[in-house]
């Protein structure tokens, strides 16, 4: 099975490093015309592509020169558009995108003089030039490449081609950089319909899309505010409600295929439980997942033993974060599983010397609308200088301002962020132990406003924005189920 559960290519979205990457994956390998003077310059490219990118390039940049000035070529221009195509690509990889998406449309047009608008030719050249437009902002454009680069797909192979799928994640990616998800949305469920057209019931290839359309929609969901009211179709309930019907029917295809302990079932749990997690209102059912992952890893034949200490490690996590009692026991695992293996000391030291954050994933910054009072006009760092401890059982007690430049408003807020969060508490020789932390927490000024808050202390309403919920997930389901 190939499914990536941690790598959701749609959320991290086009990141320019994963963009240059992704346009030499359409490089034109080989003429389209048999030529072995032509096929000789095809492979010193590819290998350029790999050690140059500049010299790939600068040579195909020429020889797309040469064929244009030659006689022999005249004819057929399509071949000068690949090596302009090629060169657009070594472009694009480099960072240089409008150099490149110039030299794209001297390609496509050259390619398409020959083999008319709807080739398969264009693909390559249709696919790399989209990436650069969503480079270079150009929403529409690349859109546009995308949808021509499908249409061609659709009458060369049907509707339900299997080849657009590259097509569909990239259309995802725009639509979410356009804040357009509801088509995107659509767009994901279409790629899950091809795949329910090209591979049968059961089969591998079928969760590993089910999988994917799953970890697409769990991202989603825990990217929209909770218990915010809103089109039902775009809500996080509906959203979370498609991942989790994606997530069980994936899993229940792996029972069927290869029975209820096979280690393909593995990091499809893990995921379903983190989608639980995000989900908010399910905590608990994280749990059992969670469970079954260990019970798996403990009765293959073979257990690598780091595994086994990461499978009682997220069960720890997930009782600390739902306030079960077997958290103890849990980490006690993992802790004699560590210290069996020779050589970990390290590992052990940065798992359990401090507590570790579980939820939320991050404490952020907090966000001021407005300029303190009590900054002085020429002071730009806004803060709290706080102490808490971390107690055996992951919460945080004992709060103690120190030191600050912000409002009590602020400080409210940030206690009850600080009391809504759990840790994995530290360990000492296998027992959780309370720890003490000190910390500065910084506050942001947002930009629309630099008007100074009311010196007074008093509480402001709407004072600040804050990233997360202050409750915490066992907090939350329980208010739900009231």
């Amino acid at each position: 099975m190939k499914y990536l559960a941690g790598t959701l290519l749609y959320l991290v979205l086009s990141g320019s490093v994963y963009a240059q990457q992704a346009v030499l994956e359409h490089t034109y390998s080989e003429p389209f015309i048999a030529d072995p003077g032509q096929a000789q310059v095809f492979d010193e490219l590819s290998q350029l592509f790999t050690t140059d990118l500049e010299q790939a390039s600068k040579l195909a940049h020429e020889q797309a020169n040469k064929l244009l000035a030659s006689e022999k070529h005249a004819e057929n221009p399509a071949l000068a558009g690949q090596m302009l195509s090629n060169a657009a690509i070594a472009d694009a990889a480099l960072g240089h995108y409008q150099q490149a998406a110039h030299t794209f449309e001297q390609a496509l047009k050259l390619i398409e003089a020959e083999y008319k608008v709807f080739s398969p030719n264009l693909l390559n050249a249709l696919l790399a030039s989209g990436i650069t437009s969503i480079q270079l902002e150009k929403m529409q454009d690349a859109e546009n490449k995308f949808r021509w680069a499908q249409h061609i797909q659709h009458r060369q192979d049907g509707v339900f081609s299997l080849g657009q799928t590259e097509v569909i994640d990239w259309l995802t990616r725009l639509h979410l950089l356009q804040n357009r998800l509801a088509a995107a949305d659509l767009v994901q469920m279409f790629g899950l319909r091809v795949a329910e057209s090209n591979f049968a019931s059961g089969s591998d290839s079928l969760s590993d899309a089910r999988l994917k359309a799953a970890s697409y929609f769990s991202e989603r969901g825990s990217k929209l505010p909770f218990g915010v009211g809103e089109n039902y179709l775009l809500s996080r309930d509906n959203i979370f409600r498609q991942s989790v019907g994606l997530y069980k029917s994936a899993i229940v295809s792996i029972e069927s295929a290869y029975g209820h302990n096979d280690p393909r079932l593995i990091e499809p749990l893990r995921s379903f439980a983190k989608t639980r997690i995000r989900q908010r209102t399910s905590v608990r059912a994280a749990t059992p997942l969670l469970e079954r992952v260990l019970g798996i890893i403990a009765k293959q034949s073979e257990v690598d033993p780091l595994d086994h200490i990461r499978a009682w490690l997220e069960l720890g996590d997930i009782h600390i974060i739902t306030g079960g009692k077997q958290a103890r026991t849990a980490y006690a695992a993992a802790w004699v599983l560590l210290e069996n293996l020779p050589g970990e000391t390290e590992a052990r030291n940065s798992l359990f010397t401090e507590p570790k954050l579980l939820y939320p994933n991050r404490l952020a910054p907090l966000f001021l609308e407005r300029r303190p009072g009590a900054a002085s006009p020429d002071e730009d760092e806004f803060y709290a200088d706080i102490s808490y401890v971390v107690s055996e059982a992951g919460k945080v007690e004992k709060i103690d301002i120190h030191d600050r430049n912000v409002p009590n408003s602020q400080i409210k807020i940030l206690k009850s962020l600080l009391m809504g969060s759990r840790f994995r508490p530290r360990l000492v020789a296998g027992e959780p132990e309370e720890f003490a932390r000190s910390q500065r927490q910084p506050f942001l000024l947002l930009p629309q406003s630099q008007e100074p808050s009311p010196a007074d202390d008093t509480p402001q309403e709407a004072e600040s924005t804050v990233p997360t919920e202050t409750a915490s997930p066992d907090d939350i389901e329980t208010q739900k189920k009231e």
